[in-house]
């Protein structure tokens, strides 16, 4: 759906948006990988875990992208209370960057968002990554994105969403995407990024207490990008 995720709550939200982890069920764990660069070892894989009751939830994270030469990992700690309309969300990572025989830097990244259900028809979401304004190296801070988007439920198959990430001092992007589901336990996707000339698809089938999602996305820059993940939900189905 082009990750335009804000506003939507789903098994992505611990990385979305935390405050999307309070619409959670029960205690769920998965695993994601993520290919994007066509060279060996360049690849995203994650894993994280999410435990929520009476509309408060927390989440652990982990995730880590590169090689022996070049490594970027995350790990992190989320929270989320749900009351009524609204969800509330905070997140904190601890962000490493290792070049060998260079350098590797850590700092602390905070991450804040927001879920409000006005009406049935549709979500809004705000989500904004490094208010903290960390940096690496002393010149360089990490971009602080703020996160806007909207979901409309067109019916009780199909919703829409839209997603506008705005940059700090590098302007703003749009990106959109529709799930479809066919049935109860199957799922269709797409999305597009205009700025990326980016169109995305894929999947998702439930079996059971298993969620497994597939999903690509055609790059100009670097061709065809894919994304597998599989959810487990402890206990019940």
């Amino acid at each position: 759906m082009a990750s335009s995720l804000v506003a939507f709550p789903c098994q992505s939200s611990i990385f979305n948006n935390p405050a999307g982890i309070a619409f959670s069920d029960g205690t769920n764990v998965g695993i994601n990988y993520y290919k994007v660069l066509p060279v060996q070892g360049f690849n995203t894989l994650g894993a994280w875990a999410v435990s929520q009751k009476k509309g408060f939830a927390v989440g652990v994270l982990a995730d880590s992208f590169g090689d022996r030469y070049y490594k970027e990992s995350r790990a992190g700690i989320a929270a989320s209370k749900k009351l009524d309309k609204v969800s509330m969300g905070i997140k904190f990572s601890i962000l490493n960057n290792r070049i060998e025989d260079y350098s590797s830097r850590q700092t602390v990244l905070g991450e804040f968002g927001l879920v409000v259900t006005p009406h049935k028809f549709f979500n809004v979401g705000l989500h904004v990554i490094n208010f903290t304004r960390a940096s690496l190296y002393n010149s360089q801070y990490l971009p602080t994105i703020i996160s806007t988007g909207t979901v409309l439920n067109l019916s009780q198959k199909a919703r829409f969403t839209t997603q506008v990430d705005y940059i700090l001092n590098a302007g703003a992007t749009l990106k959109a995407g529709l799930i479809y589901t066919m049935r109860p336990d199957f799922d269709l996707m797409t999305g597009i990024n205009p700025s990326q000339k980016a169109v995305h698809f894929g999947l998702k089938g439930k079996f059971g207490n298993k969620t497994f999602t597939v999903a690509a996305a055609t790059l100009p820059s670097v061709g065809l990008s894919h994304q597998f993940s599989l959810q487990y939900k402890i206990g019940g189905k």
